[in-house]
């Protein structure tokens, strides 16, 4: 049960950062120094440097906590188990392959990222002269490949992203 002394002394306040680095759960941290985590994020929200050490002791659990649970849930699998006519016949091993995707992504992002292809009004404007291209004089031909020569080398100097 939370107290109802609801004052945050530094030593209380190491207590629950130390257990939301271990745990990475508010719920559980506040429980450990007996508050309710109604009370803990009212403290975040009043004092910058309290909510600055919670984003650390976030980081440090996304590192030592979140990031070898997914790891492990996405190449070690859990076990669920399987039931028939309500009762227990096995257990059966599920990988999680969203999370993969999602780790994958994270750490190779050039390699895994999904690519669109952009195009704007230039690409379609030339696209649309090049469907023109064997009705064009000579000097329109002349005058097209320097545009599409121009244009290419806008691009090159322009970042896509």
């Amino acid at each position: 049960m939370a107290l109802r002394d609801h004052t945050w002394t530094p030593a209380l306040e190491q207590r629950f950062l130390a257990a939301l680095a271990e745990s990475a759960n508010v719920r559980q941290a506040a429980r450990r120094i007996r508050r309710s985590p109604t009370t803990c994020y009212a403290r975040r929200k009043r004092d910058a440097a309290f909510a600055e050490a919670w984003d650390a002791a976030m980081e440090t659990a996304m590192d030592t906590v979140l990031e070898p649970e997914a790891i492990r849930r996405a190449t070690e699998g859990v076990e669920r188990t399987i039931y028939h006519d309500g009762q227990p016949v096995g257990v059966e091993r599920h990988y999680s392959d969203t999370l993969l995707i999602f780790l994958l992504k994270g750490w190779r992002p050039d390699k895994y990222t999904e690519r669109r292809d952009v195009f704007h009004r230039g690409t379609i404007a030339l696209l649309q002269k090049l469907e023109q291209i064997s009705a064009m004089t000579a000097d329109e031909l002349e005058a097209f490949l320097a545009e599409v020569d121009a244009y290419l080398q806008r691009t090159k100097s322009t970042p896509t992203e």
